[in-house]
Parts: C-alpha cells; sequence; structure tokens
C-alpha cells in the first residue's frame, strides 16, 4: 500500500471528516481511489511481473511468431502508456487524502481549541475553589487559636479562684479554735477574785 493512499473501503471509519468525505465521493474520485488502492497492492505487483515474465519468454523462445522482439519496443509502450495514465490517477487519490488531512486538521484544531479552554475553565474554577478553602481553613484555624485562649484564660481564673477559697478555708479553720479561747479568757478576766474565808461564810449562808 502506498503512504497517503485511502484505506479499503472495507475498513470500519470512525472519524466523523473521513465518513463525511468518504461517502460523498464523486465517480471520479471513486475511480481514482480504486486504482490507486489497486496499483499500490503486492498483488498488481505479482500479476504484472508474471506477465511481463510470460511476454518476454515468449518473444525470446517463440519459434512461430514474435510480435515483440528484442529490445521489446511494444512492452515499453505499454509500460509508457501505463505509467502516462497511472501517475495522475495516483495524483488525483494523493491531492484528496491531502485534503481530507487538512479538513480533519482544522476538525482537530478547532476541537483542541475549545478543550483547551475547556481546561483553562476548569482550572481557574478549581484555583478559585482553592483560595476559597484556604480562606475557610485559615479563619477555621483563627478561630481555634481564639478559643484556646480564652479556654486557656478561664482555667486561668478558675485556678485563682480555687486558691482563694483554699486560703479563706485555711483562714477560717485557724480563726475558730482560738476565737473560742479568748471567749473563755475573757469570762475569766471579768470575774472579780474571791478570797477563801469570803467564799466560806458565802457556802455557811447559803446553807442556813
Amino acid at each position: 500500500m502506498i503512504a497517503g493512499m485511502p484505506t479499503s473501503s472495507n475498513t470500519a471509519l470512525k472519524h466523523p471528516i473521513s465518513r463525511r468525505l468518504h461517502e460523498e465521493r464523486t465517480v471520479g474520485e471513486r475511480l481514482a481511489d480504486a486504482v490507486a488502492e489497486g496499483v499500490g497492492s503486492w498483488r498488481f505487483l505479482i500479476i504484472q511481473s508474471v506477465l511481463v515474465a510470460v511476454w518476454v519468454v515468449l518473444n525470446v523462445v517463440g519459434y512461430v511468431r514474435r510480435w515483440d522482439p528484442y529490445p521489446f519496443v511494444l512492452l515499453n509502450l505499454l509500460f509508457s502508456v501505463q505509467a502516462a495514465y497511472t501517475g495522475p490517477v495516483l495524483l488525483l487519490s494523493s491531492n484528496r487524502a491531502a485534503h481530507r488531512d487538512r479538513t480533519m486538521a482544522e476538525h482537530d484544531y478547532v476541537t483542541n481549541e475549545k478543550a483547551e479552554k475547556l481546561v483553562e475553565a476548569l482550572m481557574s474554577e478549581l484555583l478559585r475553589n482553592s483560595q476559597a478553602t484556604l480562606a475557610i481553613a485559615e479563619h477555621l484555624e483563627l478561630r481555634h487559636e481564639m478559643l484556646t485562649k480564652h479556654g486557656a484564660s478561664l482555667e486561668a481564673k478558675f485556678t485563682d479562684v480555687q486558691d482563694q477559697l483554699a486560703e479563706v478555708e485555711d483562714v477560717l479553720a485557724e480563726e475558730a479554735p482560738g476565737g473560742a479561747l479568748g471567749e473563755g479568757e475573757k469570762e475569766g478576766t471579768d470575774a472579780e477574785p474571791v478570797a477563801p474565808g469570803e467564799a466560806t461564810s458565802r457556802r455557811d449562808r447559803k446553807s442556813t
């Protein structure tokens, strides 16, 4: 198969441009594709080689009639006619293939451009989402730090209150027995001293 020649019609065409151009071919384009496909195959080369070998052998060793003796002028003329017609047909098919390739390249370029714009839009959206996520994370981190500081402050105040309550309890515990002893000493100091004889006379009076 010659490079750049169209593929067989039996091959499934998946690209929409190839399908459209294949279906919209004219009669001349179909004939050019068929000739190009036939000439560019091993089958054509083998058949042509066999026919040329038979032609040469029959004209070299032929005993009855040699219609094209050496140097095979008729065979060269046939080759020239074949080349004169096969070349333009192959060029027609190649031009159509080149037109198809240009159309597919243009279609692919438009498709790639749309895909590039879509990718850029997606990347921009991802960037905005990432920035929003970072902003939310920073806000949550600030709130966490504020809550941590507030919790530490409350814990410090609670510790201070506990210390103050412990000091008050210690003061109350120290003042309770000392206060009772002080009242007893005050009563003892307020009572007047009594002599022993006077105390005995007082007891006798009470008994009479």
